[in-house]
């Protein structure tokens, strides 16, 4: 009963954390807000004995993704993107207009999905003559989910290449051009010589 009611707390927790995340107009303000919904993710894997998952939640996620997000957020100059003329209005209608799409498509797969089959027969008795859920969670990550493993790895390092190309400020040319002054125009054989 006070796993249920635990489980119930970090979940709500979990939520006004993403919803904090979203909704905040400071970014960093955002970004402690993930912080927190990550530990009150990694807290409800602990409640449920995955355990492995509640520590790859907190190191990876809060650990590593969130310094990533935090160096992404610093050498963007974001009081320049907010004094910039937005290029695409459009977003706003057509956000509008996927917003509903989505949500129906999450509650139609919620209604559909057959919840029993996800255990396929294993019980906390069968896991640990496997030798445990960090086994059974790399057997099933590194042989059945392999493709989607590494789907999702490709997507990660797709995003932080566009982190970085949207991060890159653009240089003047280190080259000065040359002026002539009148009368002084080059011959082509002086040209040749400073090429």
């Amino acid at each position: 009963m006070v796993e249920k009611i635990l489980f119930i707390v970090f979940g709500a927790l979990a939520i006004v954390g993403a919803l904090a995340t979203i909704t905040r107009k400071n970014i960093f303000h955002g970004l402690i807000s993930l912080i927190f919904t990550f530990i009150n993710v990694a807290l409800i894997y602990l409640l449920t004995q995955a355990y492995f998952l509640a520590v790859a939640q907190i190191l990876v996620y809060a650990g590593a993704i969130l310094v990533l997000f935090t160096f992404v957020v610093m050498f963007l100059n974001l009081r320049e993107f907010r004094e910039t003329e937005q290029y695409y209005p459009w977003q706003k209608y057509l956000v509008v207009i996927l917003t509903p799409l989505a949500l129906a498509e999450f509650i139609a797969v919620v209604v559909t999905a057959t919840w029993l089959s996800t255990r396929q027969g294993i019980t906390p008795d069968l896991l640990e003559s496997m030798g445990g859920n960090t086994w059974g969670m790399g057997v099933t990550l590194f042989e059945n989910m392999l493709l989607p493993f590494e789907v999702a790895s490709l997507i990660l390092v797709a995003a932080m290449v566009g982190a970085v190309i949207m991060a890159r400020k653009e240089k003047s040319p280190s080259v000065a051009i040359r002026t002539w002054v009148a009368g002084e125009e080059p011959q082509p054989d002086a040209l040749e010589q400073e090429v």
